[in-house]
């Protein structure tokens, strides 16, 4: 049986590690992946020039956003502190990041984002959610559209004594049922997903403490 861990503590943990700056395991102090930046560097002119980062966390996503010229929406639980002072008066592509802070599953799209990006943050919400977030954005985009999502599938975890554990309301996707998901809501998209296996140590142990699979989506709306 799998030991439950409440959504408020995994909220506070983000909260805390990036109001101090540090890392995890998961590298959340990263910069964009190459992928993304080769996602990016596509982009026309076609596009709508307003982005939504869901989840930004410490923000190197925004930033790749805000300066390739985006107006960025960044959506995060945390308070937008650490992302401000990271920016600082770094010029005019600093001006362009409009930071809010709003559970991912509460925030509401009802506009053409050009490109949404969500990192890292769907497999926390549940299956509902996730849906009516992607069905949402998918059914307000009019340009030239792109999403790019990180979403970890046949998720394990386990605590630094081996207990297998679980976050409560979380959607439990196995790769299957994300990419049965994914394919239904981007209907008439250009698809493409990318899967790679994904593991994270405890630094006290050494042992895995997270296994899963990564669904990495790209989704292209160029029919307008």
């Amino acid at each position: 049986m799998k030991q439950p861990v409440s959504m408020a503590s995994v909220h506070a943990f983000y909260a805390d590690v990036i109001r101090r700056g540090r890392n995890t395991a998961e590298n959340l102090q990263a910069a964009a992946s190459e992928r993304f930046n080769n996602l990016l560097g596509s982009i026309g002119d076609a596009t709508p020039r307003i982005a939504l980062d869901l989840g930004y966390g410490a923000g190197a996503y925004t930033i790749a956003l805000a300066r390739a010229g985006f107006h960025v929406v960044a959506v995060d639980q945390i308070p937008s502190d650490p992302l401000l002072r990271r920016i600082g008066d770094a010029g005019t592509w600093a001006r362009r990041i409009e930071p809010r802070q709003c559970l991912a599953e509460d925030f509401i799209i009802d506009q053409d984002f050009g490109v949404i990006v969500a990192k890292d943050v769907l497999h926390y919400l549940t299956r509902r959610n996730v849906e009516a977030l992607l069905t949402s954005a998918v059914a307000h985009a009019r340009g030239e559209n792109y999403h790019y999502l990180e979403v970890f599938t046949g998720i394990t975890r386990r605590s630094a004594d081996g207990q297998l554990l679980r976050i409560e309301g979380e959607a439990g996707y196995t790769p299957e049922s994300f990419r049965r998901g994914i394919e239904r809501i981007y209907k008439g998209w250009d698809l493409t997903l990318l899967w790679s296996q994904h593991a994270e140590q405890d630094s006290r142990t050494g042992l895995n403490c997270f296994e899963a699979i990564r669904a990495t989506v790209i989704a292209a709306n160029r029919a307008a």
